[in-house]
């Protein structure tokens, strides 16, 4: 068998060896770096706190902080602009509506029952919500990305809850993270989620305006929401080129509430050679706003229409600064490797420093 048709075959476990390696090396290079090697002057420095404690502060020094991903992701207006309204129509059923404060009732007792709930076999159920996914979320420190139904409303509804400490921390939450922090200027999932709706509104509208994909395509409404009392964090930056402290604040817990969408048990697969290649057309077609991970296009039940579910604005995941197109999954499997590579341990301090 060829070199070739061998990466073909095994693309997916030779992307995370390569990923594996990379957070081998990069442990490795924090562990040997010398006690005492003096740490760069200049080095781009993230503080948190909340406002409400503003001497607890947490921080983290590192090249790969970036002012765009960490100051900017959050937009104040927009986010404001976009919380739940005071009733929605069902997305299957457009003549029942769920009232904004009985989901707000259920969303309180919720918050209510995660701030009780200490152990990881507490967290197997809640009173009005059906669990989907909670490996992202750490129960003992109450931060991550948690997954819920509404038992009696039509909606799903992602958590996103950080602290200070959390946030600041990203080689501590797994493989992921890590990568997220590294490509993408030192992004991670809370501040990814800010994107997701403004995302999903333009990818909405280049759909609309295809005559081609907006017979094929579906996509989910979305809106925020914040609970009472909620903590806000500042994040202050220094070090950042040439700029003076930049000051930024974001809720330290927000969710996203979207339609629950009915879908087939039929999945893509990438032994699929015709989905694959439709897939990332529409992936390119969209210049790549969305992950092309194949999992993430779902079938409709009814429609059989291709549901678009995870819209974070992907190029924000990896650090794109430019237009991309992928030939092939092959192709994206490998261009994100070698950037992956290059942003972790080939970039020079001149480099790294040009970028924030």
């Amino acid at each position: 068998m060829s070199l070739l048709n061998l990466l073909k075959n095994n693309k997916r476990s030779i992307v995370y060896t390569i990923l594996f390696l990379s957070w081998l090396f990069e442990s490795l290079h924090v562990i040997c770096r010398s006690v005492h090697r003096p740490s760069h002057a200049k080095k781009p420095l993230l503080e948190v706190s909340f406002l409400n404690k503003p001497k607890n502060i947490y921080s983290i020094r590192d090249t790969h902080l970036e002012v765009d991903p960490i100051f900017n992701t959050f937009d104040k207006d927009f986010f404001y602009n976009n919380l739940l309204p005071d009733q929605i129509s069902h997305k299957y059923k457009p003549k029942k509506y769920s009232l904004k404060k009985d989901l707000e009732t259920q969303l309180q007792v919720l918050f209510e029952e995660i701030k009780r709930k200490k152990h990881r076999r507490e967290f197997k159920e809640f009173t009005h919500f059906e669990i989907l996914k909670k490996d992202d979320f750490n129960k003992k420190e109450k931060s991550g990305c948690l997954i819920l139904k509404f038992k009696d409303h039509p909606f799903v509804v992602k958590v996103f809850m950080e602290n200070p400490r959390s946030f600041v921390r990203p080689y501590s939450k797994g493989f992921c993270p890590i990568f997220f922090f590294n490509m993408g200027g030192g992004i991670n999932r809370h501040l990814l989620g800010f994107t997701r709706i403004k995302n999903l509104y333009e990818i909405k509208k280049t759909i609309e305006e295809d005559p081609h994909w907006s017979k094929l395509i579906s996509t989910p409404r979305k809106w925020f929401w914040i609970p009472k009392d909620c903590n806000q964090m500042e994040l202050v930056g220094k070090n950042f080129g040439k700029r003076k402290p930049i000051k930024r604040v974001i809720p330290g817990t927000y969710c996203i509430i979207a339609d629950a969408i009915k879908l087939k048990n039929t999945t893509f697969s990438l032994l699929d050679g015709s989905a694959k290649e439709m897939c990332m057309s529409l992936c390119n077609f969209l210049d790549v706003r969305i992950d092309p991970h194949i999992d993430n296009f779902l079938l409709e039940k009814g429609t059989d229409k291709i549901v678009i579910i995870d819209t974070e604005h992907f190029p924000s995941i990896v650090g794109f600064k430019e237009r991309r197109q992928f030939r092939s999954y092959f192709s994206w499997y490998y261009q994100l490797s070698v950037k992956c590579l290059n942003d972790m341990f080939f970039q020079t301090k001149k480099e790294r420093f040009t970028k924030t």
